[in-house]
């Protein structure tokens, strides 16, 4: 039962931020901006906000959609799983500013082709929180899931052939499967995309817009009393100082969180430069920005931040990454990668753009990141 209110207070956190996760980033797995996991290729996943456990748990090299092209093998299917460590760097600072953090993703997914260009997708992500050396309710050697992602992919709705130039698309419906989703009471993620892409000699220039629309039951996150065992971890209202408890109001065995908010829908932007030094050896740069909207909208006061605007709350994400991957054997991939992953995209100030950011080492937003990758 611990782990069970574990589980409901850190997606309290999700919720109450607006990003859950697009879950570490995973080549499996797409980038949906409040999950437990992070992964640009297919919008699917969700990040959780800066400093938390997952919030660079791996890596977002491209914003390519995923293709329906026919596998490298000449199957109709093909199946990988991707392993991939992160490592905080807050690890790496010296006392008393070191916040130890390790996860490995788990990321298996499965494609099958329904006709030229054409294929559908699945996959799915699982974190491991090895470390977890600072303040969090989440306890060490948790594992966290992802939600389930179905991709229809068209790889070539249009090709310029002098060029090269390709536009793509893709059409991705999401199961709330993992916590962050459940709480605030998801029925499915619909997100379209589509995904430009121009090489240049040996460069490849991409760009990818994308749409999510969550569809919940309500508008509110809502916590279910029955999973606690003291009822006063389960509370309404808030206490008399307002950095303890939150803002709620019961009904029966659900305490509602209006304060927080459900997202509504996100908007992605993407670009990204892939360069094949040698055959079976690319470096990748990927800079992602996903604009979250809440299903609530909020007026300035005197507790509102100086950088606060009036109306629809409103979360922004930027993700940005640098990765060198190498083919070790035609169906073995190994690749190491940096990603910094924020929720204040131009700082706390509003006048830094946090891309590569070392000097926040410690807030763990930026991570080292290791990968392995079989495909059949």
């Amino acid at each position: 039962m611990k782990n069970a209110r574990a589980r409901l207070l850190i997606s309290a956190r999700i919720a109450s931020v607006g990003a859950a996760l697009c879950l570490a980033a995973s080549p499996a797995i797409a980038a949906d901006p409040t999950d437990v996991l992070v992964d640009p290729p297919t919008p699917a996943a969700t990040p959780e906000p800066e400093g938390s456990p997952a919030a660079g748990a791996a890596t977002v090299t491209s914003t390519d959609t995923v293709t329906g092209e026919t596998p490298a093998s000449g199957k109709d299917w093909s199946a990988s799983l991707t392993v991939e460590t992160s490592i905080g760097l807050g690890t790496f600072v010296s006392e008393p500013q070191r916040q130890s953090s390790v996860t490995t993703a788990f990321v298996p997914s499965f494609s099958y082709k329904l006709a030229k260009d054409l294929s559908i997708r699945a996959g799915f992500s699982v974190v491991w929180y090895n470390v977890l050396d600072y303040a969090t309710p989440l306890p060490e050697n948790e594992f966290l899931m992802s939600d389930l992602a179905f991709t229809l992919a068209h790889g070539r709705i249009w090709k310029h052939d002098d060029s090269g130039f390709t536009l793509s698309g893709a059409l991705t419906l999401s199961l709330p499967t993992s916590l962050a989703s459940q709480f605030q009471n998801r029925l499915f993620t619909l997100a379209p995309s589509l995904s430009a892409r121009l090489p240049v000699g040996p460069v490849t220039f991409a760009y990818t817009l994308g749409f999510g629309k969550y569809f919940n039951t309500t508008a509110s996150s809502t916590v279910n009393c029955d999973d606690f065992d003291d009822p006063a971890e389960c509370r309404q209202g808030r206490e008399d100082n307002p950095d303890q408890g939150y803002e709620s109001e019961r009904r029966g065995a659900e305490v509602y969180l209006p304060g927080s908010g459900s997202s509504s829908f996100y908007v992605q932007n993407g670009l990204s430069v892939t360069w094949e030094i040698v055959e079976g050896l690319n470096l990748g740069l990927g800079v992602t920005i996903y604009n979250t909207f809440g299903t609530r909208s909020f007026e300035v006061d005197g507790l509102s931040s100086e950088h606060a605007t009036s109306g629809r709350s409103q979360t922004d994400r930027l993700i940005s990454s640098l990765e060198l991957s190498y083919d070790v054997l035609k169906q073995l991939t190994v690749g190491v990668s940096l990603v910094t992953g924020t929720t204040q995209p131009f700082g706390e100030q509003g006048n830094d753009l946090v891309i590569f950011d070392f000097s926040r080492a410690s807030d763990n937003i930026t991570s080292l990141n290791f990968s392995l990758t079989g495909t059949l």
